[in-house]
């Protein structure tokens, strides 16, 4: 609605109508006035049929648009051309999921954009699969930049048999309680994704490698709640842009190797282990959030060791573990 509000007024000051006389009104005019405030046309009637268009069917976010679109007949038969589709608060009015799915189909039913810049869907997968499949797969052919898929209510990751690596304009892909792959040789898409985000998903070696490879832009990286076994290795040397590295709640994990010249931002969350990290020089950043040590290979040395890379931090949060070290 700012944007709405934002356009009358302009439209307003710029009317002819203002730059009549400023002189002070007299009492017949008052009068006159005060007759017509009742017969004054609606602001949504006075702005131009191709103005109001365009910020009603394209610049208002998807929500925004469905909440506007009941307050008259010409708005309700403005055409659907939102660039922003989150439907993060849909659920915000108790809706039950059979209505939630109606009205996210029929918004892609009526989209008549050419492009859609950002799909945000919090939905419980099971039994709308095939939906949810041809929702996205209309985002990847109208150039999507920003996409999540949070499947987190049905506590239950969904294999979403699309293929992420092969879309060019994705920017930003967060995924939850979702299936990820991407293949070993180098895709056509990834190549513009600068944020990467994957929840209660499996991780192999070879995605991690495959990411680094292929993602050339990429700047974030959070892995969050994780199934991976073994060493997680960054290998970001050639990368100019990778700043940010989250690494929370991978109980499996063992050693975290990390080879990127540009990091800035480290955050990790749960039990020690080991950690070496090449080059230092750019980070400035560390929260490190550790668990008590629980398993066997767990040794104090893990945590001394870890000591040398933060030395020249300007900001190092941590739990009380690092001053408990001497009486491990």
């Amino acid at each position: 609605m700012c944007v709405y509000i934002y356009i009358i007024f302009i439209y307003h000051i710029l009317s002819p109508q203002k730059n009549q006389s400023m002189a002070p009104p007299t009492k017949r005019t008052r009068v006159e006035m005060a007759e017509s405030s009742n017969k004054r046309m609606k602001p949504s009637e006075t702005v131009p049929e191709d103005v109001l268009e365009l910020m009603m069917s394209t610049y208002l976010p998807v929500q925004s648009l469905l909440t506007t679109r009941v307050l008259s007949k010409r708005f309700r038969e403005t055409e659907v051309r939102s660039l922003d589709l989150d439907f993060s608060g849909i659920y915000s009015r108790r809706r039950r999921k059979v209505e939630v799915v109606g009205i996210i189909e029929k918004v892609f039913n009526q989209h008549k954009g050419s492009e859609i810049h950002r799909f945000v869907l919090l939905l419980n997968h099971i039994g709308v699969e095939d939906k949810i499949i041809s929702w996205t797969n209309t985002c990847f052919d109208k150039n999507i930049k920003e996409l999540v898929l949070d499947f987190s209510k049905s506590r239950k990751v969904m294999a979403i048999p699309i293929d992420f690596s092969a879309v060019e304009s994705l920017q930003v892909l967060k995924l939850r309680w979702c299936k990820f792959e991407i293949p070993d040789s180098s895709p056509k898409g990834l190549k513009l994704l600068k944020t990467l985000s994957l929840m209660r998903t499996q991780v192999m070696v070879k995605t991690i490698d495959a990411i680094f490879n292929n993602c050339i832009h990429l700047e974030s990286l959070e892995l969050i709640e994780c199934r991976m076994d073994g060493i997680l290795s960054i290998r970001a040397q050639n990368h100019k842009k990778f700043k940010s590295l989250v690494v929370s709640f991978m109980p499996d994990l063992r050693h975290i190797r990390l080879d990127a010249p540009t990091l800035e931002n480290y955050k990790y969350d749960g039990y020690v282990i080991c950690v070496n990290i090449l080059i230092t020089n750019a980070l400035k950043e560390a929260n490190l959030y550790y668990t008590r040590i629980r398993r066997l290979y767990h040794q104090k040395s893990d945590l001394v060791d870890t000591l040398r890379f933060y030395t020249r931090l300007t900001v190092l949060a941590t739990t009380t573990i690092f001053l408990e070290v001497n009486y491990l």
